[in-house]
Parts: C-alpha cells; structure tokens; sequence
C-alpha cells in the first residue's frame, strides 16, 4: 500500500471542529506511518484549521483542497480523491480517529490478498462511550457463502450487500485509482452514497474485505454531525428510496442523480 492519504472533509468551522479535529489528526500522526493529510472544505473553513495544524507540527504532511462548489460530503470525498496522490486514500470524519496499528494490518492483508478496498471493524461510540460495533458480520460463517469461502470470510459480493447494508467505510483503505474509475461516491444518493458505491465497486470486480481487526472509532449520533443533520432532513419514505434507488443505480458510473418525488 506505501503511503496513504486521509482526506477529512469540513464543510463548516464550529466549536465542535475546533475541540475534535486535533484529536482526528493526532490518532493519524500516531500511526507513524508515512502519510499525507488532505483537509478538503470552503477556504474559509480551511484557513481556520492552520492554526491547529501548526500547532500539532504536520504542517508539511497536510494539504488543503478547496472546495467551494458542493459541501455535501459525498462531493468533499471525491474533491479529496481527485487530489489524492497516492495509490490508496481513507476518509477520516474530524470527530474520529485511526487506531494506530491500522495501517499497518491493513497494508499486510492488502499484500495477502489484493484487496482494493480494506474495510475496518470499527467501534461505535456514543456521547463519549463506547456503543457497539459495526461491520462484524462480515465475519459471521452465517453471513458467508460456501462458494465463496476460498475468498475467505470477510469478502463482500452483491448477494451480501442486498441482505445486509449498514457497513461503516469510514477508516477504509480504497484504492485511489479504482474509486475515481467507478466513478466515487454519487452525492444524489445523500446517506446511501457509500452503500451504493460498495455495490458498484462489488459490480465492477473490486475485491471488498472487512479486516477481522478493530481499526476505527467513528462517533455516532453527535448534535451537527453529518448523519444526525441528515436524519433532521431526510424522511422515513426518502430514506427507503434512497437505499432502493441504490439498489438500481451501481449498474451507472455516472450519478443520474435521480430525485425523491419525481
């Protein structure tokens, strides 16, 4: 895998942002792996990280992508991706962090087994404690194919993905390259953009792995968080929609961008 990239995407600058951040980016300087920050927001929220930045000295390891168009974070991933120089990149949520052995583990069972996308299991964790965790069916022989079993438990194929959709891609290694030929996350799809996107890269021949090791730890159900804003915003009948309109959509590259209601 060699050296990666964490692309954060920020679309606006708050308290929440100013406390979290430095605790995101010191769990990535703590891997001690050779990498690259990409910070990817409106210049204004970007100019407001430098402080913090500075601060925790990665100033030559971080670049700022400035994203004044779309700030959904669908759109601040693949601005992140087409900046990304390196063969795989993983998104990091600001009020997350990396496990520091991650990368490591993962660059191992990449070698073992040309995965091109590496999925965590990660821990959820709820004001503060832990809540759950998330992507360990994977792992469950119930959940595995007997025809695929050469594959090994943990590899992801369409049929799968059908019966069960909540897998956390956040902390994920993703090959650049591939993610930017499928064509990336499709931001019409809002909260099923990276459900729609494993079935696409399933569809395009992606070998998909969850590693059987705790990699991430994503913060659920925060005041202002993206998926807490989006349950304000989206309704119980949009939300079906969106996960049976991704369902239709990985067979396309392209976003159709097909709307709720019309």
């Amino acid at each position: 895998m060699g050296k990666v990239t964490y692309i954060i995407p920020i679309h606006k600058f708050d308290e929440s942002v100013e406390t979290l951040l430095p605790n995101a980016l010191t769990s990535i300087k703590d891997t001690k792996k050779d990498y690259t920050v990409i910070l990817v927001g409106p210049e204004d929220v970007l100019s407001k990280t430098e402080p913090i930045v500075e601060k925790l000295k990665m100033k030559t390891s971080v670049k700022y992508v400035k994203n004044e168009g779309k700030t959904d974070f669908a759109s601040q991933v693949n601005a992140g991706a087409f900046a990304c120089t390196t063969k795989y990149f993983c998104v990091v949520e600001y009020d997350d962090a990396i496990m520091e052995y991650w990368p490591k583990v993962a660059e191992d069972y990449q070698n073992d087994t040309g995965a091109k996308i590496l999925i965590p299991l990660v821990q959820l964790v709820k004001n503060g404690e832990f809540a759950a965790f998330a992507n360990e069916i994977a792992w469950s022989a119930a959940f595995g194919k007997e025809d695929e079993m050469l594959l090994g438990l943990g590899h992801l194929d369409i049929d799968q993905l059908n019966i069960f959709m909540d897998f956390n891609v956040t902390g994920a290694f993703i090959n650049t390259e591939d993610f930017i030929s499928i064509g990336g996350l499709k931001p019409s799809l809002k909260v099923a953009a990276w459900y729609e996107f494993l079935l696409r890269a399933c569809q395009n021949g992606l070998d998909v792995y969850v590693v059987p090791k705790l990699g991430y730890s994503h913060t659920i159900w925060r005041d202002g968080s993206y998926m807490s804003e989006s349950a304000k915003d989206i309704s119980k009948e949009e939300g079906t929609w969106l996960i049976e309109t991704a369902r239709q959509e990985y067979f396309f590259k392209k976003d159709r961008e097909k709307k709720f209601g019309e």
